[in-house]
């Protein structure tokens, strides 16, 4: 399994936020895979949590994310976790609410921090 690893810092501060901060964000359970050298990896099946560039900039007290984009994170394990900015179109404004998740017509991709395409499938029939 491909799992990026984060500082322990951002890990540590995302986890307090997402404990009790949840009105700003969406988790959903999801169908995801990334993009490998001759084709997608096998599919794992992972809680994601969705937010926006400005969520995820407050929760982790920087200025690394781009605002207005929409961020998939997944939590592998401890100190463990992937960030995904997603290239999807959604209608998500200044915070992204599960309505907005829940509408998108296809799968959501991406790209996390080392540059790797990943595909998030929300719906019942995943490929």
């Amino acid at each position: 399994m491909k799992v990026k690893l984060l500082t322990a810092l951002l890990t540590f501060i995302l986890s307090i936020t997402f404990l009790s901060n949840a009105e700003a964000k969406c988790r959903r359970v999801a169908t995801v895979k990334y993009q490998q050298r001759y084709g997608w990896s096998k599919k794992y099946t992972v809680k994601v949590t969705f937010m926006t560039g400005m969520e995820l900039n407050q929760a982790t007290n920087s200025y690394d994310y781009s605002s207005y984009s929409v961020y998939a994170i997944i939590f592998w394990g401890e100190g463990q976790a992937t960030v995904i900015k997603l290239k999807s179109f959604l209608s998500c404004g200044y915070e992204v609410t599960c309505d907005c998740i829940d509408n998108a017509i296809y799968d959501l991709q991406g790209y996390d921090q080392d540059g790797d395409k990943w595909n998030i499938c929300l719906g019942d029939y995943c490929y």
